[in-house]
Protein backbone atom coordinates (compact mmCIF):
# COMPACT_ATOMS: atom_id res chain seq x y z
CA UNK A 1 0.00 0.00 0.00
CA UNK A 2 1.15 3.63 -0.55
CA UNK A 3 0.29 7.04 0.53
CA UNK A 4 -0.82 9.32 -2.29
CA UNK A 5 -1.82 13.10 -2.73
CA UNK A 6 -4.97 14.31 -4.50
CA UNK A 7 -6.46 17.57 -5.90
CA UNK A 8 -9.99 16.74 -7.03
CA UNK A 9 -13.31 18.00 -7.93
CA UNK A 10 -16.49 17.31 -6.29
CA UNK A 11 -20.24 16.95 -8.02
CA UNK A 12 -20.70 20.27 -6.34
CA UNK A 13 -17.35 22.10 -8.18
CA UNK A 14 -15.70 22.62 -5.02
CA UNK A 15 -11.73 21.50 -4.98
CA UNK A 16 -10.91 19.32 -2.45
CA UNK A 17 -7.10 18.23 -1.21
CA UNK A 18 -6.10 15.06 0.83
CA UNK A 19 -4.54 11.89 0.96
CA UNK A 20 -5.46 8.44 0.14
CA UNK A 21 -3.84 4.94 0.47
CA UNK A 22 -3.77 2.27 -2.46
CA UNK A 23 -1.91 0.36 -3.94
CA UNK A 24 -1.45 2.10 -7.07
CA UNK A 25 -2.02 5.16 -9.01
CA UNK A 26 -4.99 3.49 -10.50
CA UNK A 27 -6.61 2.21 -7.77
CA UNK A 28 -6.07 5.37 -6.03
CA UNK A 29 -8.10 7.09 -8.63
CA UNK A 30 -10.89 4.02 -8.68
CA UNK A 31 -11.05 4.99 -5.32
CA UNK A 32 -11.67 8.80 -5.84
CA UNK A 33 -14.36 8.12 -8.44
CA UNK A 34 -16.25 5.71 -6.08
CA UNK A 35 -16.04 8.77 -3.80
CA UNK A 36 -17.71 11.02 -6.41
CA UNK A 37 -14.24 13.08 -7.04
CA UNK A 38 -12.76 14.26 -10.29
CA UNK A 39 -9.18 13.98 -10.17
CA UNK A 40 -7.02 16.94 -10.87
CA UNK A 41 -3.72 15.03 -9.85
CA UNK A 42 -2.55 11.80 -8.23
CA UNK A 43 0.99 11.71 -6.64
CA UNK A 44 2.84 9.25 -4.30
CA UNK A 45 3.80 11.90 -1.69
CA UNK A 46 7.68 10.97 -2.33
CA UNK A 47 6.88 12.03 -5.85
CA UNK A 48 7.70 15.97 -6.70
CA UNK A 49 5.01 18.40 -5.42
CA UNK A 50 2.76 19.57 -8.14
CA UNK A 51 4.18 22.92 -8.17
CA UNK A 52 7.70 21.78 -8.85
CA UNK A 53 6.67 19.26 -11.40
CA UNK A 54 4.67 22.15 -13.01
CA UNK A 55 7.47 24.04 -12.74
CA UNK A 56 9.55 21.63 -14.17
CA UNK A 57 7.12 20.91 -17.42
CA UNK A 58 6.60 24.32 -18.15
CA UNK A 59 9.68 24.21 -20.37
CA UNK A 60 8.45 22.27 -22.30
CA UNK A 61 7.56 23.62 -26.23
CA UNK A 62 3.85 23.07 -27.07
CA UNK A 63 4.19 24.84 -30.62
CA UNK A 64 2.15 28.01 -30.13
CA UNK A 65 -1.27 28.90 -30.45
CA UNK A 66 -1.44 27.39 -34.27
CA UNK A 67 -0.22 24.17 -33.13
CA UNK A 68 -2.96 24.91 -29.72
CA UNK A 69 -5.90 25.77 -32.40
CA UNK A 70 -5.12 22.54 -34.33
CA UNK A 71 -5.18 20.34 -31.67
CA UNK A 72 -8.63 21.30 -29.90
CA UNK A 73 -10.18 21.58 -33.12
CA UNK A 74 -9.06 17.86 -33.83
CA UNK A 75 -10.01 17.13 -30.85
CA UNK A 76 -13.73 18.50 -30.85
CA UNK A 77 -13.90 16.33 -34.60
CA UNK A 78 -13.20 13.14 -32.86
CA UNK A 79 -14.58 13.59 -29.43
CA UNK A 80 -17.98 15.13 -30.63
CA UNK A 81 -17.76 14.48 -34.36
CA UNK A 82 -16.71 10.94 -33.94
CA UNK A 83 -17.84 9.77 -30.28
CA UNK A 84 -13.99 9.05 -28.82
CA UNK A 85 -12.73 9.35 -25.46
CA UNK A 86 -10.21 12.48 -25.23
CA UNK A 87 -7.12 9.58 -24.67
CA UNK A 88 -8.31 7.57 -27.87
CA UNK A 89 -8.81 10.79 -30.14
CA UNK A 90 -5.13 11.93 -28.75
CA UNK A 91 -3.51 8.58 -29.06
CA UNK A 92 -5.22 8.20 -32.98
CA UNK A 93 -3.32 12.14 -33.34
CA UNK A 94 0.11 11.15 -32.20
CA UNK A 95 -0.23 8.02 -35.13
CA UNK A 96 -1.50 9.92 -38.26
CA UNK A 97 -1.08 13.29 -37.40
CA UNK A 98 0.70 15.36 -40.37
CA UNK A 99 1.91 17.92 -38.50
CA UNK A 100 5.10 16.81 -36.73
CA UNK A 101 4.48 19.04 -33.46
CA UNK A 102 0.99 18.57 -33.22
CA UNK A 103 2.02 14.73 -33.62
CA UNK A 104 4.36 15.10 -30.61
CA UNK A 105 2.05 17.39 -27.98
CA UNK A 106 -0.24 14.57 -28.80
CA UNK A 107 1.91 11.82 -27.96
CA UNK A 108 3.05 13.39 -24.83
CA UNK A 109 -0.45 14.21 -23.44
CA UNK A 110 -1.80 10.93 -24.15
CA UNK A 111 1.45 9.59 -22.14
CA UNK A 112 0.34 12.22 -19.26
CA UNK A 113 -3.48 10.90 -19.61
CA UNK A 114 -2.50 7.34 -19.22
CA UNK A 115 -0.31 8.40 -15.96
CA UNK A 116 -3.68 9.11 -14.49
CA UNK A 117 -3.28 13.02 -15.08
CA UNK A 118 -6.37 15.63 -16.45
CA UNK A 119 -6.29 17.23 -19.68
CA UNK A 120 -6.35 20.62 -18.19
CA UNK A 121 -3.04 19.52 -16.00
CA UNK A 122 -1.47 17.94 -18.73
CA UNK A 123 -1.71 21.55 -21.01
CA UNK A 124 -0.38 23.39 -18.26
CA UNK A 125 2.81 21.83 -19.70
CA UNK A 126 2.77 23.97 -22.51
CA UNK A 127 2.07 27.78 -21.72
CA UNK A 128 3.44 28.63 -24.99
CA UNK A 129 0.10 26.89 -26.58
CA UNK A 130 -2.17 26.98 -23.66
CA UNK A 131 -3.01 29.68 -22.02
CA UNK A 132 -4.39 30.19 -18.49
CA UNK A 133 -8.21 30.89 -19.62
CA UNK A 134 -7.44 27.60 -22.29
CA UNK A 135 -6.24 25.51 -19.61
CA UNK A 136 -9.18 26.74 -16.70
CA UNK A 137 -11.89 25.86 -19.75
CA UNK A 138 -10.57 22.31 -20.15
CA UNK A 139 -10.12 21.90 -16.26
CA UNK A 140 -14.14 23.26 -15.88
CA UNK A 141 -15.08 20.96 -19.25
CA UNK A 142 -13.79 18.03 -17.35
CA UNK A 143 -15.58 18.99 -14.16
CA UNK A 144 -18.85 19.09 -15.73
CA UNK A 145 -18.10 16.49 -18.08
CA UNK A 146 -19.30 19.15 -21.08
CA UNK A 147 -15.74 19.17 -23.11
CA UNK A 148 -17.16 19.15 -26.62
CA UNK A 149 -19.21 22.57 -25.54
CA UNK A 150 -15.86 23.62 -24.20
CA UNK A 151 -14.15 23.10 -27.19
CA UNK A 152 -16.05 24.84 -29.26
CA UNK A 153 -15.76 27.44 -26.96
CA UNK A 154 -11.70 27.57 -26.94
CA UNK A 155 -11.78 27.33 -30.95
CA UNK A 156 -14.23 30.43 -31.01
CA UNK A 157 -11.65 32.54 -28.43
CA UNK A 158 -8.69 31.34 -30.03
CA UNK A 159 -9.77 32.47 -33.40
CA UNK A 160 -11.07 35.81 -32.05
CA UNK A 161 -8.17 36.64 -30.34
CA UNK A 162 -6.33 35.77 -33.41
CA UNK A 163 -8.93 37.98 -35.28
CA UNK A 164 -8.01 40.81 -33.15
CA UNK A 165 -4.63 40.53 -33.14
CA UNK A 166 -4.54 40.67 -37.36
CA UNK A 167 -6.55 43.75 -37.53
CA UNK A 168 -4.13 45.51 -34.81
CA UNK A 169 -1.09 44.31 -37.37
CA UNK A 170 -3.21 45.03 -40.40
CA UNK A 171 -4.07 48.47 -38.96
CA UNK A 172 -0.42 49.43 -37.69
CA UNK A 173 0.59 48.22 -41.39
CA UNK A 174 0.17 51.51 -43.02
CA UNK A 175 1.25 53.87 -40.44
CA UNK A 176 4.72 51.91 -40.30
CA UNK A 177 5.04 51.93 -43.89
CA UNK A 178 4.62 55.58 -43.84
CA UNK A 179 7.17 56.38 -41.41
CA UNK A 180 9.68 54.27 -42.50
CA UNK A 181 9.05 55.75 -46.42
CA UNK A 182 9.49 59.59 -44.29
CA UNK A 183 12.54 57.86 -42.86
CA UNK A 184 13.78 57.19 -45.97
CA UNK A 185 13.23 60.07 -47.36
CA UNK A 186 14.95 62.00 -45.19
CA UNK A 187 18.44 59.50 -44.90
CA UNK A 188 18.41 60.47 -48.83
CA UNK A 189 18.15 64.23 -48.29
CA UNK A 190 20.68 64.41 -45.38
CA UNK A 191 23.78 61.87 -46.37
CA UNK A 192 23.53 62.33 -50.35
CA UNK A 193 21.49 65.59 -51.71
CA UNK A 194 22.53 67.91 -48.46
CA UNK A 195 25.90 67.66 -48.73
CA UNK A 196 26.17 68.19 -52.74
CA UNK A 197 23.84 71.40 -52.22
CA UNK A 198 25.31 73.09 -49.03
CA UNK A 199 28.52 72.37 -51.02
CA UNK A 200 27.59 74.43 -54.60
CA UNK A 201 25.53 76.87 -52.43
CA UNK A 202 28.89 77.84 -50.51
CA UNK A 203 31.31 77.84 -53.46
CA UNK A 204 28.77 79.81 -55.18
CA UNK A 205 28.60 82.28 -51.83
CA UNK A 206 24.92 81.73 -51.61
CA UNK A 207 22.98 81.32 -48.39
CA UNK A 208 21.17 78.84 -46.41
CA UNK A 209 17.62 78.83 -46.66
CA UNK A 210 15.09 78.21 -43.97
CA UNK A 211 13.93 74.66 -44.92
CA UNK A 212 18.10 73.93 -45.47
CA UNK A 213 18.72 75.01 -41.79
CA UNK A 214 15.37 72.77 -40.51
CA UNK A 215 17.07 70.22 -42.30
CA UNK A 216 19.95 70.33 -41.02
CA UNK A 217 18.07 70.43 -37.35
CA UNK A 218 16.51 67.15 -38.67
CA UNK A 219 19.35 65.58 -39.57
CA UNK A 220 21.25 66.42 -35.95
CA UNK A 221 17.51 65.05 -34.01
CA UNK A 222 18.32 62.00 -36.06
CA UNK A 223 22.09 61.05 -35.51
CA UNK A 224 22.19 62.26 -31.97
CA UNK A 225 18.72 62.17 -30.48
CA UNK A 226 17.73 58.89 -31.61
CA UNK A 227 20.49 57.09 -29.88
CA UNK A 228 20.15 59.22 -26.98
CA UNK A 229 15.91 58.24 -26.79
CA UNK A 230 16.74 54.74 -27.60
CA UNK A 231 19.31 54.22 -24.52
CA UNK A 232 16.71 56.06 -22.30
CA UNK A 233 13.90 53.53 -23.46
CA UNK A 234 16.15 50.48 -22.84
CA UNK A 235 16.89 51.94 -18.88
CA UNK A 236 13.19 52.61 -18.62
CA UNK A 237 12.44 49.00 -20.02
CA UNK A 238 15.32 47.52 -18.20
CA UNK A 239 13.95 49.04 -15.10
CA UNK A 240 10.71 48.57 -15.24
CA UNK A 241 11.75 44.80 -15.90
CA UNK A 242 13.72 44.03 -12.80
CA UNK A 243 10.73 46.58 -10.75
CA UNK A 244 7.57 44.02 -12.35
CA UNK A 245 9.70 41.21 -10.41
CA UNK A 246 8.09 42.58 -7.29
CA UNK A 247 4.55 42.01 -6.53
CA UNK A 248 4.60 45.53 -5.15
CA UNK A 249 6.08 46.77 -8.62
CA UNK A 250 4.14 45.05 -10.63
CA UNK A 251 0.57 46.07 -8.84
CA UNK A 252 1.65 49.48 -8.64
CA UNK A 253 2.75 49.69 -12.37
CA UNK A 254 -0.67 47.98 -13.46
CA UNK A 255 -2.35 50.13 -11.47
CA UNK A 256 -0.37 53.08 -13.81
CA UNK A 257 -1.37 51.52 -16.58
CA UNK A 258 -5.07 51.36 -16.37
CA UNK A 259 -4.76 55.58 -15.59
CA UNK A 260 -2.83 55.79 -18.52
CA UNK A 261 -5.67 57.93 -20.77
CA UNK A 262 -6.74 55.66 -23.77
CA UNK A 263 -4.52 52.60 -23.22
CA UNK A 264 -5.65 52.21 -19.61
CA UNK A 265 -9.11 51.49 -20.96
CA UNK A 266 -8.04 49.36 -23.46
CA UNK A 267 -6.45 47.10 -21.36
CA UNK A 268 -9.58 47.09 -18.95
CA UNK A 269 -11.99 46.40 -22.06
CA UNK A 270 -9.02 43.19 -22.42
CA UNK A 271 -9.22 41.69 -19.10
CA UNK A 272 -13.06 42.15 -18.97
CA UNK A 273 -13.44 40.47 -22.51
CA UNK A 274 -11.58 37.73 -20.81
CA UNK A 275 -12.83 37.25 -17.80
CA UNK A 276 -16.25 37.81 -19.57
CA UNK A 277 -16.16 35.28 -21.82
CA UNK A 278 -14.41 32.83 -19.29
CA UNK A 279 -17.12 33.02 -16.45
CA UNK A 280 -20.46 32.91 -18.82
CA UNK A 281 -18.36 29.62 -20.56
CA UNK A 282 -18.24 28.25 -16.62
CA UNK A 283 -21.62 28.86 -15.90
CA UNK A 284 -23.06 27.82 -19.14
CA UNK A 285 -20.69 24.72 -18.35
CA UNK A 286 -22.91 24.20 -14.97
CA UNK A 287 -19.68 25.12 -12.70
CA UNK A 288 -21.46 26.76 -9.44
CA UNK A 289 -20.81 30.40 -9.46
CA UNK A 290 -17.90 30.12 -6.24
CA UNK A 291 -15.62 28.57 -8.84
CA UNK A 292 -16.40 30.50 -11.68
CA UNK A 293 -15.10 33.16 -10.18
CA UNK A 294 -12.13 30.96 -8.71
CA UNK A 295 -11.33 30.33 -12.02
CA UNK A 296 -12.18 33.06 -14.09
CA UNK A 297 -9.92 35.68 -11.85
CA UNK A 298 -6.72 33.54 -13.02
CA UNK A 299 -7.69 35.06 -16.72
CA UNK A 300 -7.12 38.77 -15.41
CA UNK A 301 -3.54 39.56 -16.79
CA UNK A 302 -3.69 43.21 -14.52
CA UNK A 303 -2.47 42.92 -11.04
CA UNK A 304 -4.07 45.75 -9.89
CA UNK A 305 -7.85 44.44 -11.38
CA UNK A 306 -6.56 40.79 -10.14
CA UNK A 307 -6.40 42.33 -6.53
CA UNK A 308 -9.60 44.01 -6.64
CA UNK A 309 -11.49 40.70 -8.20
CA UNK A 310 -10.24 38.77 -5.37
CA UNK A 311 -11.85 41.49 -3.01
CA UNK A 312 -14.99 41.06 -5.09
CA UNK A 313 -14.75 37.24 -4.63
CA UNK A 314 -14.32 37.28 -0.40
CA UNK A 315 -17.17 39.70 -0.67
CA UNK A 316 -19.83 37.33 -3.22
CA UNK A 317 -18.45 34.56 -0.77
CA UNK A 318 -20.03 36.20 2.17
CA UNK A 319 -22.96 36.52 1.01
CA UNK A 320 -23.31 40.04 -1.23
CA UNK A 321 -25.22 40.42 -4.29
CA UNK A 322 -22.85 39.98 -7.49
CA UNK A 323 -23.83 42.94 -8.94
CA UNK A 324 -22.88 45.23 -5.66
CA UNK A 325 -19.52 43.59 -5.29
CA UNK A 326 -19.19 44.24 -8.88
CA UNK A 327 -19.59 48.19 -8.39
CA UNK A 328 -17.65 48.66 -5.05
CA UNK A 329 -15.08 47.56 -6.52
CA UNK A 330 -14.52 49.35 -9.61
CA UNK A 331 -15.00 46.23 -12.24
CA UNK A 332 -17.85 47.31 -14.28
CA UNK A 333 -19.31 50.38 -15.55
CA UNK A 334 -22.88 51.04 -15.16
CA UNK A 335 -24.92 50.16 -18.28
CA UNK A 336 -22.81 46.29 -17.49
CA UNK A 337 -24.22 46.63 -13.59
CA UNK A 338 -27.37 46.84 -14.87
CA UNK A 339 -27.13 43.73 -17.00
CA UNK A 340 -25.81 41.62 -14.37
CA UNK A 341 -28.80 42.78 -11.54
CA UNK A 342 -31.40 41.60 -14.86
CA UNK A 343 -29.36 38.34 -14.90
CA UNK A 344 -29.51 37.92 -10.77
CA UNK A 345 -33.36 38.54 -10.58
CA UNK A 346 -33.75 36.14 -13.30
CA UNK A 347 -31.63 33.63 -12.34
CA UNK A 348 -29.53 33.40 -15.76
CA UNK A 349 -26.30 35.29 -15.41
CA UNK A 350 -24.76 33.79 -18.62
CA UNK A 351 -26.51 35.84 -21.23
CA UNK A 352 -25.53 38.92 -18.79
CA UNK A 353 -21.79 38.02 -18.85
CA UNK A 354 -22.30 37.24 -22.63
CA UNK A 355 -23.05 39.98 -23.46
CA UNK A 356 -20.78 42.31 -21.43
CA UNK A 357 -18.03 40.08 -23.20
CA UNK A 358 -19.81 41.48 -26.82
CA UNK A 359 -19.96 45.03 -25.77
CA UNK A 360 -16.50 45.67 -24.76
CA UNK A 361 -15.16 43.23 -27.32
CA UNK A 362 -16.77 45.89 -29.94
CA UNK A 363 -15.59 48.69 -27.74
CA UNK A 364 -11.92 47.44 -27.78
CA UNK A 365 -12.18 46.86 -31.94
CA UNK A 366 -13.56 50.12 -32.21
CA UNK A 367 -10.92 51.59 -29.97
CA UNK A 368 -7.94 50.30 -31.92
CA UNK A 369 -9.32 50.70 -35.52
CA UNK A 370 -9.91 55.18 -34.00
CA UNK A 371 -6.35 55.27 -32.09
CA UNK A 372 -4.43 53.45 -35.57
CA UNK A 373 -6.74 55.80 -37.66
CA UNK A 374 -5.40 58.53 -35.40
CA UNK A 375 -1.48 57.08 -36.01
CA UNK A 376 -1.70 56.71 -39.41
CA UNK A 377 -3.39 59.97 -39.71
CA UNK A 378 -0.07 61.86 -37.45
CA UNK A 379 2.20 59.43 -39.45
CA UNK A 380 0.78 60.52 -42.91
CA UNK A 381 0.78 64.48 -41.93
CA UNK A 382 4.63 63.85 -40.35
CA UNK A 383 5.49 62.13 -43.67
CA UNK A 384 3.72 64.70 -45.77
CA UNK A 385 5.76 67.47 -43.90
CA UNK A 386 8.96 66.45 -44.40
CA UNK A 387 8.90 66.22 -48.07
CA UNK A 388 7.14 69.71 -48.28
CA UNK A 389 9.87 71.07 -46.45
CA UNK A 390 12.33 68.88 -49.08
CA UNK A 391 10.58 69.72 -51.36
CA UNK A 392 10.67 73.51 -50.64
CA UNK A 393 14.38 72.91 -49.55
CA UNK A 394 15.44 71.64 -52.70
CA UNK A 395 13.34 74.38 -55.21
CA UNK A 396 14.87 77.61 -52.80
CA UNK A 397 18.41 76.07 -53.23
CA UNK A 398 18.07 76.36 -57.08
CA UNK A 399 16.96 79.69 -56.78
CA UNK A 400 19.25 80.45 -55.02
CA UNK A 401 21.95 79.37 -57.34
CA UNK A 402 20.65 80.53 -59.86
CA UNK A 403 20.15 83.98 -58.74
CA UNK A 404 23.98 84.04 -57.55
CA UNK A 405 24.72 82.42 -60.97
CA UNK A 406 23.11 86.03 -62.96
CA UNK A 407 25.37 88.98 -63.82
CA UNK A 408 25.15 91.72 -61.28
Amino acid sequence: MAEFNYKAIDKAGKTRVGDITADSKRAALEKLAGMGLSPVYVRRQEEDSPAESSSDSKRSVGGGERTALALITKLHQLCVGGGMPVADALKALSQRAVDKRLKKISRELYKDLSEGQTLAVALEKYPDAFDVCTVHLVEAGESTANLGFVFENIIGYIQERRKLRQTIISALAYPIFLCLMASGVVLLFLFFMLPKIQSMMSSMGAQENFPIKMMNVVGDLLIYGTPTLALVALAIFLWLRFYRKTPEGTKATDAFLLRVPALGKMVFDADLCRFANLAATLFESGVNTTETFRLSEKSLKNADMRDRFQQFRTAVNDGAPISASLQRFGLLENEDLDVISVGERTGSLVSGFREINRSHAESLNKRIKIYTIILGGVALGLAFLLVLIFALGIVLSILGLSQSMLPS
